[in-house]
């Protein structure tokens, strides 16, 4: 009988420390095996959206690097990731009440969410190993200004006169629109690695995984008295 090849996601029943692994995720924080039980699957998982036309190309012509079933395996386990959408909070809270004219407003996602996620696909005696990586956080303010880019995940507002770099200073009221809103995105940028035991390795991405904000920015009005 031929030989049919199975692809396996393995999850926490394999040991990654048999498994090449990138800097970017040893350096990182905890992994994070999303579904980890074993499943074999016959047919690649629903794609998550935010992948688009995004593939790995594999290119090898020595047959002891075996380019095709790499190039499936990794393309199995790049379909199988799954994205967490930002949660984003702000200071002032604009999303809830309000956030004010010339002031830093402030944004970031809980820390938690701040993580690698990894997939282990197996195709016969090929091994690939993606490692998505968090490492940006962005802000459409959705005022006409420029996009804020910032590394990690964003400070919780802590106390006056402290700085973060993922703040936004907004110029203008929201409230001469039809809405009286701001329509923004807050959107996390996360980098693909993958490795084989095969020798093969690459990047892929980067992967934008968005969020629509609604924000509502104001004039703060002076109070005159004695």
């Amino acid at each position: 009988m031929r030989n049919v090849a199975k692809f396996i996601i393995l999850g926490l029943g394999l040991s990654l420390s048999s498994l090449p692994m990138t800097p970017a995720a040893s350096a990182g924080p905890a992994l994070s095996l999303r579904g980890g039980s074993s499943v074999l699957l016959e047919q690649p998982l629903a794609r998550d959206p935010v992948l688009g036309d995004l593939r790995i190309e594999v290119d090898s012509r020595d047959p002891a690097h075996k380019a095709e079933r790499v190039g499936k395996a990794a393309n199995l386990g790049l379909s199988s990731l799954s994205f967490p959408r930002p949660v984003p909070f702000f200071a002032p809270p604009a999303q809830r009440v309000r956030t004010l004219v010339g002031i830093d407003t402030w944004f970031w996602v809980p820390a938690a969410s701040w993580r690698p996620i990894v997939r282990v696909v197996a195709a016969g005696n090929v091994v690939v190993t993606l490692v998505a990586t968090p490492v940006t956080l962005q802000m459409v303010p959705g005022d006409g200004s420029p996009l804020v880019s910032c590394p990690g995940p964003g400070l919780p507002w802590l106390a006056p006169g402290t700085r973060s770099l993922c703040s936004h200073v907004f110029q203008r009221a929201s409230t001469a629109g039809l809405t009286g809103r701001f329509r923004g995105i807050v959107q996390t940028v996360w980098a693909v690695r993958w490795t084989s035991n095969t020798g093969l390795a690459g990047t892929v991405g980067p992967v934008v995984v968005p969020t629509p904000v609604s924000l509502r920015v104001v004039e703060a009005q002076p109070v005159l008295g004695r």
